[in-house]
């Protein structure tokens, strides 16, 4: 999960981006995700094949259920929800809105997947990153097999470099790996950029739960065995188009 740093006060003058006064007295300070990347690539993937929690009106139920049947929510429990790629060609970001998913099925949404990769970095580095990603999925994994909780429209977040020579040097970084030095006042490096390779964080919590004796959430499993199983065809092609 992001890292939840407190909450930000806000001043009764504080305005909102449209010139409005904003009535929250405080906001959540999570973790910037896209913080450490040159050209962050961006995707969302939305978790269950329920996306409505038990407070839902019918309403919102029926709305749901219907883009839940019509795409690949209700057969793999996960569907892409929308993603950003560099394209250095085209000198700038393409983004996919959240009717670019929708379209799939289960037998080509991996089709979606290698479209996320698109971005200047190389075969090696896609299979690379792919398999980055497939670990930390089987970790989500592992972890929300051993909790009893239900967490309704959550997604998986993937972030990985598109910048192939910044990408080179995270990995590069990496390998030498700084030992920290006590003695070195820490605000000597407060500018010091960290270079990031690929992130992956669930997010969108706002309708979940810790639900005691009820077992695993296998709603949301279903959609995290299904990426896995997608990660698992890009990380080991032998070619990849």
């Amino acid at each position: 999960m992001p890292t939840f740093f407190g909450t930000l006060a806000l001043s009764e003058e504080h305005l909102t981006s449209d010139g409005k006064p904003n009535d929250r007295q405080s906001s959540l300070v999570l973790q910037n995700l896209i913080y450490g990347f040159e050209k962050p690539c961006v995707l969302d993937i939305k978790l269950g094949a329920q996306l409505w929690d038990d407070y839902a009106p019918q309403a919102k139920r029926d709305r749901l259920d219907a883009i839940s049947d019509n795409t690949t929510s209700r057969s793999l429990g996960m569907r892409v929800a929308g993603m950003k790629v560099w394209k250095k060609e085209e000198k700038g970001y393409k983004v996919y809105d959240k009717h670019y998913g929708r379209v799939f099925t289960a037998n080509n949404v991996v089709d979606a997947f290698k479209e996320y990769f698109t971005s200047e970095i190389t075969p090696s580095q896609v299979k690379l990153i792919a398999g980055r990603f497939l670990t930390k999925v089987k970790e989500a994994k592992k972890v929300l097999e051993s909790q009893e909780s239900r967490m309704y429209s959550a997604s998986f977040l993937f972030v990985y470099e598109g910048d192939e020579k910044a990408l080179d040097q995270a990995l590069e970084d990496e390998k030498i790996c700084k030992p920290v030095d006590e003695d070195k006042d820490s605000d000597d490096d407060a500018d010091e950029k960290i270079k990031m390779v690929e992130e992956l964080k669930l997010i969108d919590f706002a309708h979940a739960s810790w639900t005691p004796g009820q077992g695993p959430d296998e709603n949301a499993l279903q959609g995290v065995t299904s990426v896995e199983n997608l990660l698992a065809k890009i990380a080991t092609e032998v070619i990849f188009e």
